[in-house]
Parts: structure tokens; C-alpha cells; sequence
């Protein structure tokens, strides 16, 4: 009988333990948020190229749209804007390429401040 309660109790442990985290919605969506971000980051990374090039214009336009399509999914509010800025970034390549060397210089040190804001946003 002695085994019997133990077996009993164990899988009373068992189903307390595993049941315990369902009980609590804030962890699972604390859970889910960190899931969704990280997903969205990787995916955005990936979209991302790390050193901007304007000739690429016509790219970082499809690129931009992914971008802000992304960001419109992720429930982390620092990487949502990361993502919408790198975007944004990604618009005005067109325009930038077409003006004077100096606008490119800026073009190009906008998107790289933006790129590492949502690699430090991601991390």
C-alpha cells in the first residue's frame, strides 16, 4: 500500500508542477511577448543589410515595406519603433541616391545609427 501512495503523491506533485504555470496568464504572456520579439528581431535582422548602400534603392524600398509590415506584428513596443525607423530609413534611399554625395553621407549615417539601435533593441 505504502507504494501506492507514493505513486499518488508523485504524480500529484507531477500535475501540480505542471499545471502551476498555467495558472498565471502574466508569465505565459510575459513568455509569449519575449517569443514574439525575438522571432520579429531575427526576421528583421535578416531583412536588414548592416553596412546601407543607396544604389540599392529600389531593394531597400521592398525591404522597407517587410520592415513595417514586421513591426506591426510585434507586441515590444522598443523593437516595433526600431524597426518603423530602419524603415523609414529605407523609404528615403531613393531620394538620397538622387541628390548630392553629402546627402548620401548622411543617408548612409542615419541607416547604420538606426540598424545598430535595433540590434541593441534585439539583443
Amino acid at each position: 500500500m505504502a507504494r501506492g501512495a507514493a505513486r499518488v503523491r508523485v504524480l500529484a506533485l507531477a500535475l501540480v508542477l505542471l499545471t502551476a504555470g498555467c495558472t498565471e496568464k502574466g508569465h505565459s504572456n510575459k513568455s509569449s511577448e519575449l517569443k514574439d520579439k525575438a522571432s520579429a528581431c531575427v526576421k528583421a535582422l535578416r531583412i536588414v543589410d548592416l553596412v546601407p548602400d543607396p544604389k540599392k534603392a529600389e531593394d531597400y524600398e521592398k525591404k522597407g515595406k517587410e520592415l513595417r509590415e514586421l513591426s506591426k506584428n510585434v507586441r515590444d513596443r522598443e523593437a516595433a519603433k526600431a524597426m518603423r525607423q530602419v524603415a523609414h530609413q529605407y523609404g528615403m534611399a531613393r531620394a538620397e541616391a538622387a541628390r548630392d554625395f553629402g546627402r548620401v553621407a548622411v543617408w548612409v549615417k542615419g541607416t547604420i545609427t538606426n540598424i545598430k539601435t535595433l540590434k541593441k533593441v534585439c539583443a
